[in-house]
């Protein structure tokens, strides 16, 4: 369980040291224990001189926070302050206490008791006079470091012990490193061939979109990154940032994939994904390379199957070049034409639909505003039109 102290004035949140120190004090001393499934977090936001007419919230934020406002009255927001931090302390257990109040549509599984047990020893642990406070304060940035890659495994961890039903298709990967890239962009081109290949192998995910795959030179920098969120789950790996700069472009390609497949078989393991799909995509861009053809979408009858393909660029900034692709059923006799050079971002407001109309393949564009004016920017047309004997002549 971790807690989040924060300071609010007519709804504007600032920074107070003393406070900041106090959160990083009480997640220091209360991350790595499970104190029940329904919340992750605590958020304390301290209400500075309210008004006698204010409300104070109790509710659920994000699905998995407990959001909790306690009226304050702290009075330095600059210098560290042993009067606002040991206040702040010592409002933490009446906002533990207030957890089981929070209207739930589900049975409340909290353990109360144990965190106030752990509070209460945590204490004995805290900065009792400003000298005290100062010299905490010296070790902060590190503190905050190991709790950040501790709140890190304690969510893998709960993932770990609480197997949940893969529901929601994966939608996409996303991978950020410290080291910014050239091109070839790889962290790029690896975000691109692993979001198609995963998503066309109908990856299930529990409950969530997206992976978040963040590279660092030691898993705790990886963990600075990690980020409690509803729609995604993050997964970590290493990378040496030096060696991949001063290394060549299949130094460096490598380096990529293996730290993004640690990353990916991490969060297999952890929550119970589909290992054999997984392990799929990851032989097919080992064995076929970073030019690997991906399919964007298709369309089939019983005469014809018609694919838009693509490869992905060497950067972010370079359009992709897109082809139709025609099999004949019957025959196999397959057939390639060019489409455009359009780019990845964009490319969605061109490639809203396809169809096989007779003996044409039809490719339309988005019906929106928005798509009109990229097109229109772009100088694309509004829907290509394909003759599928024309193709085969």
């Amino acid at each position: 369980m971790s807690i989040r102290i924060l300071k609010r004035k007519k709804k504007i949140t600032f920074p107070c040291n003393s406070l900041q120190l106090l959160d990083t004090f009480l997640n220091e001393h209360l991350i790595g224990e499970f104190h029940g499934s329904t919340f992750e977090c605590i958020l304390i936001r301290f209400i500075n001189n309210p008004t006698s007419k204010k409300k104070y919230k109790l509710r659920v934020l994000y699905e998995n926070i407990a959001e909790i406002e306690l009226p304050g009255n702290f009075n330095n927001n600059k210098n560290l302050n042993i009067v606002d931090f040991l206040t702040g302390l010592h409002r933490v257990e009446e906002a533990i206490m207030l957890v089981k109040t929070i209207k739930l549509k589900s049975e409340l599984d909290f353990s109360e008791d144990k965190l106030l047990l752990e509070f209460q020893q945590s204490i004995k642990n805290a900065p009792r006079t400003l000298k005290e406070l100062k010299t905490y304060f010296k070790k902060q940035k590190q503190t905050v470091q190991n709790n950040w890659a501790k709140l890190a495994d304690l969510s893998m961890k709960r993932s770990l012990s609480n197997p949940k039903p893969l529901t929601k298709p994966l939608i996409t990967i996303s991978i950020s490193a410290p080291m910014e890239e050239t091109e070839p962009d790889y962290i790029f081109i690896y975000t691109e061939i692993f979001s198609n290949l995963l998503r066309k192998s109908e990856v299930m995910l529990p409950g969530y979109s997206h992976i978040f795959i963040h590279l660092a030179d030691t898993l705790v920098e990886a963990k600075q990154e990690f980020t409690p969120n509803p729609h995604g789950k993050d997964a970590f790996s290493i990378i040496d940032t030096k060696k991949y700069v001063a290394s060549d472009n299949e130094t460096k390609s490598n380096m990529m994939f293996n730290s993004v497949v640690s990353a990916l078989r991490s969060i297999t393991e952890f929550d119970y994904l589909e290992e054999h799909k997984i392990e799929s995509v990851i032989g097919k861009i080992k064995e076929e390379g970073i030019d690997i053809e991906l399919t964007y979408f298709a369309k089939q009858n019983e005469k014809y199957l018609a694919e838009v393909i693509y490869t992905v660029p060497k950067s972010h900034l370079t359009n992709a070049p897109f082809k139709l692709r025609v099999t004949d059923l019957n025959s196999n006799f397959v057939k390639t034409t060019k489409i455009d050079d359009i780019n990845l971002f964009w490319c969605p407001y061109s490639f809203g639909s396809i169809s096989i109309k007779k003996d044409s393949v039809v490719i339309k564009g988005r019906k929106s505003q928005r798509a009109e004016i990229s097109r229109r920017a772009d100088k694309l047309p509004d829907k290509y039109t394909f003759n599928i004997k024309d193709m085969f002549i």
